[in-house]
């Protein structure tokens, strides 16, 4: 992390609290896709490319043929989600604010 700090201080680039960066860095290990600027910084802390980081970076369009499946999975979470809501609310509890 510390590396990483001093090339966006030499590049006058913003970057995230160290305590902020530690959880962005753990996500970037676990798959999340860094925005920019961390792709640049990451790609010039490791002296690769971008997809040499396993870093996607095909624009959305080109993932058009993920979509259908994203939704498809962000419906289902949704129709649980609204399911246990039901049966809370069924059972007597109050709704959390």
């Amino acid at each position: 992390m510390t590396r990483l700090r001093e090339l966006a201080e030499r590049g006058r680039v913003d970057v995230a609290s160290a305590a902020s960066l530690k959880t962005q860095l753990s996500r970037w290990e676990n798959g999340t896709v860094p925005d920019e600027p961390y792709r640049t910084l990451l790609a010039e802390l490791y002296d690769r490319e971008l997809g040499e980081l396993g870093i996607d970076v095909t624009p959305h369009w080109e993932r058009s043929h993920e979509i259908p499946g994203l939704l498809t999975e962000i419906r289902d979470e949704l129709r649980e989600l609204n399911a246990q809501l039901r049966d809370h609310r069924r059972d007597g509890a109050a709704p959390r604010a």
